[in-house]
C-alpha cells in the first residue's frame, strides 16, 4: 500500500512524500483501465537519488523565493519531489506522469506540504501534446533512460516551454552526454553541471559517492 517517506533537504527541512505502489493500482484501478506502464515493471514507485539531487540543485539555485511567479511543469514526475521543492520555492506547479495513480499520490503530498498552487495531468510523451499552457521551466529526473524517448521529450519541451524557457533534468548520465546533446541541440542550447548524488547510496557501492549530471536546456528563440 502507499506510504509516506520523509526526505531531509538543505534549508527546506523535512519534506514528506507519499509513494503509491502497485498494490494501490490493484486496489484503485480496474484491470481494463491499467496502462502498460502500470502493468509493467515500473520505475515510478520509488525515490531516485537523481530526484533528490535535482531538488538540492533547485534549492541551491533558487532559494528562498526566486521561483515566485514562475510556471513549472515536471514530466515523468513519479513521487514529484523536485516539483514539491519548486512549489516551496514559490513556483506554480503542474505535475505530469503517464501513470495516473502517481498523480493521486502527488495530491496527497501537496496536501501534506500545504501546497495549493498546483495542477496535475496525465502525459504520455508519445501522444499528441496539448497542455494548454506554456511554462518557464520543465523539470525531470531519470527521464533520459532510453534513447528512443529523447525525440519525444524534445517535442514535449518544444510544445511546453515559452521562448527562452528552460529544461532542467538530472540523472547519472546513463546515455552519455553526446547522445543527449545530439537529440536536443537543434532546438535548445545545451550545458551540463556535475552534482553529488548522496541519497540512499547502495551497499554495493561500498558507500562510494556517485556523481549526477544536471542538463540545462534553453529553448532557442525563433
Amino acid at each position: 500500500m502507499s506510504h509516506t517517506k520523509t526526505i531531509p533537504l538543505s534549508q527546506l527541512g523535512d519534506i514528506p512524500v507519499v509513494i503509491k505502489t502497485k498494490r494501490d493500482i490493484s486496489d484503485e484501478t480496474p484491470l481494463d483501465k491499467r496502462d502498460d506502464e502500470s502493468l509493467g515493471w515500473g520505475y515510478w514507485d520509488r525515490i531516485w537519488p537523481s530526484e533528490v539531487g535535482l531538488s538540492e540543485f533547485l534549492i541551491t539555485k533558487f532559494f528562498p523565493h526566486t521561483l515566485q511567479g514562475h510556471r513549472i511543469l515536471e514530466i515523468g514526475c513519479g513521487v514529484g519531489l523536485a516539483g514539491i521543492v519548486a512549489a516551496q520555492l514559490g513556483a506554480s506547479m503542474t505535475f505530469s506522469d503517464m501513470v495516473p495513480v502517481t498523480l493521486e499520490g502527488i495530491k496527497e503530498t501537496c496536501q501534506l506540504n500545504n501546497i495549493t498552487d498546483f495542477d496535475t495531468c496525465t502525459l504520455d510523451w508519445f501522444d499528441p501534446i496539448n497542455l494548454g499552457n506554456r511554462y518557464d521551466i520543465v523539470l525531470g529526473s531519470e527521464v533520459f533512460y532510453d534513447e528512443k524517448n529523447l525525440p519525444e521529450i524534445s517535442h514535449v519541451l518544444q510544445s511546453a516551454l515559452k521562448p527562452g524557457g528552460r529544461g532542467i533534468f538530472c540523472d547519472p548520465n546513463r546515455l552519455g552526454l553526446g547522445t543527449i546533446k545530439f537529440h536536443f541541440q537543434e532546438h535548445f542550447t545545451f550545458s551540463v553541471e556535475e552534482i553529488p548524488l548522496d541519497y540512499a547510496l547502495r551497499k554495493a557501492t561500498g558507500g562510494q559517492k556517485k556523481i549526477g549530471y544536471v542538463y540545462k536546456l534553453v529553448k532557442k528563440r525563433s
